[in-house]
């Protein structure tokens, strides 16, 4: 999933009027921002299908700190206490929820591979819409474009959903296949492309929502 987590910040902005809309925006995709730092440090694992392009077959091997809720909880707790001793409580409490959102989105369309404890043996779960590609792409613009008509003011309304089509049709290869081969060959290219993905969205739409903070 990627521009659903976005929706649930747009939630949380309209909620919290006072707090500057890129805590939200990184809180979201703060998992996928740190996972690929700790995909380079070898401490999490993953797998690219070299001959697949699809988002199903690439293999989240281990990754307990960034994907997990209850180790990932911890970690944006800690997180959240910064950013509370640096702005206020309520803007640090709000990236907590916001990163915890992730998980519980993420729990919809992974494969049975998201811990929950994230220690050695835990369970792991997923409902595994990506194995309905397609339905998994629709539903997640669905959703985005929803979120975004009932709870962004009229001005913001276009740009924002002309940033959520184009970064879902970032996606579009691989739920439809349109190469015969993963473009990524690795993880570590994958990698990279998540957290620029993440990070330049969270920033496009925090300068589109500049105003509408104010």
């Amino acid at each position: 999933m990627y521009i659903g987590h976005f929706a649930v910040a747009y939630v949380l902005i309209r909620l919290f009027p006072g707090v500057p809309p890129l805590v939200p925006l990184i809180g979201v995709g703060f998992p996928d921002i740190l996972w690929p730092v700790l995909v380079f440090l070898g401490v999490e694992k993953a797998e690219i299908n070299p001959d697949s392009p699809l988002q199903k077959d690439v293999r989240f091997k281990s990754y307990p700190y960034s994907h997990s809720l209850v180790v990932s909880f911890i970690i944006s707790c800690i997180v959240g206490l910064v950013i509370a001793s640096f702005i206020n409580p309520i803007t640090g409490a709000v990236f907590v929820i916001a990163s915890i959102s992730h998980w519980f989105l993420d729990a919809v369309v992974h494969l049975k591979d998201l811990p929950i404890t994230g220690f050695r043996n835990g369970r792991k779960v997923g409902l595994e819409l990506w194995n309905r590609p397609r339905m998994t792409f629709v539903i997640e613009f669905i959703f985005y474009a929803l979120v975004v008509l009932l709870v962004i003011p009229k001005a913001y309304i276009l740009p924002l959903l002309v940033l959520g089509t184009a970064g879902h049709l970032l996606n579009a290869s691989s739920v439809f296949g349109f190469t015969k081969s993963d473009p990524f060959k690795s993880i570590k290219p994958y990698a990279i492309f998540c957290i620029i993905g993440f990070v330049m969205f969270s920033l496009i739409a925090n300068y589109v929502l500049e105003n509408y903070s104010s």
